[in-house]
C-alpha cells in the first residue's frame, strides 16, 4: 500500500478503485514473482555452468535433463494460464447490474445515453474543456470535461460501448479497464467501483487529428446521491 501511495503521489493514479482491477494488480504481482523464480533457477545454472570445469565433450546423454527442461516450461506456463482464464471469465461476467448506460465514439468527444425514470433517454455530449489544466481544481491538463458523466459507487454497472464514425476505445486507466468502440457494434464493459471518486480517462485508440483532445471523465458518487442527480427517486 505504500508503494500505490507513493504511485499516487507522483501522478500514476490509484489502479485499487475496480474491482477487477485489484484481481488485475494480484495477478501482475503472481506473474512477477513466476518471473523472479525463473531468472533465479537460470541464473543458478549459469553460475554452475562457468565455475565447473566440466566440458561438452564427456557429455553424452541425459534424460531426465530433457524431461525436466519440457516439464518445467509445460508447468510454469500452466501455472500463469490458470489465473488468467479466471480474471477473462469474471472481465466476461456481467452478473446482474443494477444500471447501464451507453458510451458512443465520436470525433472527437463522447456521448452517453442514461435511461431516465420515465422512460424517456438522457443525451450527454462531453467535450474537453478547452481551458482544462489551467485554472480548474482537478488541474489535470486536457483530461477534464465540461459534463461528467455521475454513475454510482459500489455497484454492478454495464457500460455498453460503440461508435458513430470510425474506432475509438473507451479506457479508464484508474479502474484498469479498456474497451474497443467499434461502428456498428456493441462492446459491454462491466465495471464496479468500490468507492467515491472521480475517474479519468481518454480515448485509446488513434481515431483522428483531436485524438488527444476527447478525454473520459466519470464521477461516482453514493448511491443516494445518484438517485437524486436523475430523479429515480
Amino acid at each position: 500500500m505504500k508503494m500505490v501511495s507513493l504511485f499516487e503521489a507522483l501522478f500514476f493514479g490509484d489502479v485499487l478503485q475496480s474491482e477487477f482491477g485489484s484481481e488485475i494488480v494480484k495477478y501482475y504481482g503472481y506473474v512477477m514473482m513466476v518471473l523472479l523464480l525463473v531468472i533465479i533457477v537460470v541464473l543458478y545454472m549459469g553460475m554452475m555452468i562457468m565455475n565447473h570445469s566440466y566440458s561438452y565433450r564427456n557429455f553424452k546423454n541425459r534424460q531426465m535433463l530433457e524431461y525436466i527442461w519440457t516439464v518445467m516450461p509445460t508447468f510454469l506456463l500452466a501455472m500463469l494460464w490458470c489465473p488468467s482464464i479466471l480474471n477473462l471469465y469474471r472481465m466476461e461476467d456481467l452478473k446482474d447490474p443494477v444500471w447501464s448506460f451507453k458510451a458512443v465514439g465520436k470525433q472527437w468527444y463522447w456521448t452517453y445515453e442514461v435511461n431516465l425514470k420515465d422512460g424517456e433517454t438522457m443525451v450527454i455530449d462531453s467535450y474537453m474543456d478547452r481551458d482544462s489544466g489551467v485554472e480548474l481544481e482537478s488541474g489535470y491538463r486536457l483530461l477534464d470535461v465540461d459534463w461528467r458523466l455521475v454513475a454510482p459507487a459500489n455497484a454492478q454497472i454495464s457500460c455498453y460501448v460503440t461508435s458513430s464514425d470510425v474506432i475509438h476505445s473507451f479506457a479508464l486507466p484508474g479502474a484498469l479497464l479498456k474497451a474497443d468502440a467499434i461502428p456498428g457494434r456493441i462492446n459491454v464493459l462491466p465495471m464496479k467501483i468500490s468507492q467515491s471518486c472521480i475517474l479519468y480517462g481518454q480515448c485509446s485508440e488513434i481515431c483522428g487529428i483531436n485524438h488527444s483532445f476527447m478525454p473520459i471523465v466519470i464521477e461516482f458518487v453514493p448511491v443516494d446521491v445518484f438517485m437524486s442527480f436523475y430523479g429515480y427517486n
